[in-house]
């Protein structure tokens, strides 16, 4: 077991993590709940090649450090949820702009601008809330883990980057908790779509109760149940015609609208006839370029989010239920590739397929790259040779947390 010893430090920067970075004695420090600028005391850990912190007092605080709104965020429940609640939102903003232009030059070898960031309400943002369920003897509640230790579910009272309708909606599924599934953890999501929640239960074998339940929570506009070692199903369906699944719902809704009239903008730009649009989602951007002319094949995985897409696209655009990777290739050339991944990025295959268009002539006028994750970004724009950075924009749709959106666009060599 490696022996802590106290340091004394100054934060330099915030890490991807929401860490604060510093240094001592040539050796990286990561330390939660800190902010550029802090002199702190700290018990040090090394782990490997790397430093861990745990902050014992904040000696001078940083110009940026702010006391934090939410109640839940310091102790006893030390909420994990957030992870800058203590740094001042424009301070944040900065944080995220360095983070992707760091991840550009460190990760793809690239020397990009420092992008600008597009920012709105910093505060009940959020519609949608994963809390973890637990059960001990009668008592039941719902949360989120400690930062520093992820066994600690503490009894959630609010989430002030919440939208207040979605807590409600916590509030009611708690206090109807009997009702739910008798295992004692579980998962729940309720996300807010089209006026109306909707919720997804994680883990369990048998919901007995089920009924109770739905009519315990009349404002719940569907359900689905992921049973332990099964798919998702619609097991609850009381929504209008129309209304689309729980699978893809933007989290900040304002932030989303603009980004998502960037991104329609910047592929519009390249005047494309062909667009294909891989990890489509339920078919915004799809719906948007098909309203200006434009033929799109939209792929995604979730066969209910698919299903929903070509309910709104007509012929010759359509929507297909595949994994990119697989999918991609045949539907090449294009004069433009969206991609749009989950945090984790694109299969090599991906990057490996829009290389090849280079090489035979046949790339594509531009690649709109939609990320939420700067490293798997930049990660992603090393696999590109031939291809330049264009444009880069940030968006910060996760406000007191340490997430950035990035829409990057890549033009050919040369072009």
């Amino acid at each position: 077991m490696t022996t802590a010893r106290t340091v004394s430090l100054e934060i330099a920067s915030l890490a991807a993590g929401g860490d604060g970075v510093a240094r001592a004695d040539g050796l990286v420090v990561f330390t939660p709940r800190t902010v550029p600028g802090d002199q702190v005391t700290v018990d040090l850990r090394v782990e490997g090649r790397v430093g861990r912190g745990t902050l014992r007092r904040i000696d001078r605080p940083s110009v940026d450090r702010v006391a934090p709104s939410c109640g839940h965020y310091e102790a006893p429940d030390r909420c994990g949820g957030c992870q800058w609640q203590q740094v001042a939102i424009a301070a944040q903003r900065e944080g995220k702009r360095q983070m992707v232009h760091d991840a550009f030059r460190r990760i793809a070898k690239r020397e990009v601008p420092v992008p600008a960031i597009v920012a709105g309400e910093p505060w009940r943002y959020r519609r949608t809330l994963t809390l973890a369920i637990r059960r001990e003897g009668a008592r039941v509640w719902a949360g989120l883990r400690a930062f520093d230790d992820p066994e600690a579910v503490f009894a959630l009272d609010d989430c002030l980057i919440t939208d207040p309708r979605v807590v409600a909606t916590w509030r009611e599924i708690v206090a109807a908790a009997a009702h739910l599934p008798p295992e004692h953890r579980l998962r729940g999501t309720v996300r807010w779509v089209a006026d109306r929640p909707l919720f997804v239960l994680t883990g369990g074998t048998e919901w007995p109760a089920l009924a109770a339940f739905l009519d315990a929570v009349p404002s719940l506009a569907a359900i689905w149940w992921e049973a332990e070692g099964k798919r998702r199903r619609l097991v609850a369906d009381r929504r209008p015609t129309g209304i689309p699944g729980a699978s893809f719902v933007q989290v900040n809704a304002e932030i989303a609208e603009r980004m998502q009239a960037h991104l329609v903008a910047m592929v519009l730009a390249h005047r494309p006839t062909y667009v294909l649009d891989a990890y489509s989602g339920a078919g915004a951007t799809a719906v948007a370029l098909a309203a200006a002319g434009v033929r799109v094949t939209a792929i995604e995985l979730d066969e209910e989010a698919t299903t929903y897409a070509a309910t709104q696209l007509a012929a010759p655009s359509r929507a297909i239920a595949a994994r990119v990777e697989e999918a991609l290739p045949h539907h090449l050339p294009a004069d433009v590739v969206i991609l749009n991944p989950p945090r984790a990025g694109v299969d090599a295959r991906v990057t490996s397929a829009l290389a090849r268009t280079v090489e035979t002539g046949q790339a594509p006028r531009a690649i709109v790259y939609v990320s939420c994750d700067p490293a798997t970004l930049a990660r992603d724009v090393a696999r590109l040779p031939g291809w330049r950075v264009d444009s880069l924009l940030s968006f910060d749709m996760f406000p007191q947390t340490a997430h950035v959106e990035t829409v990057c666009v890549l033009v050919p060599e040369g072009a």
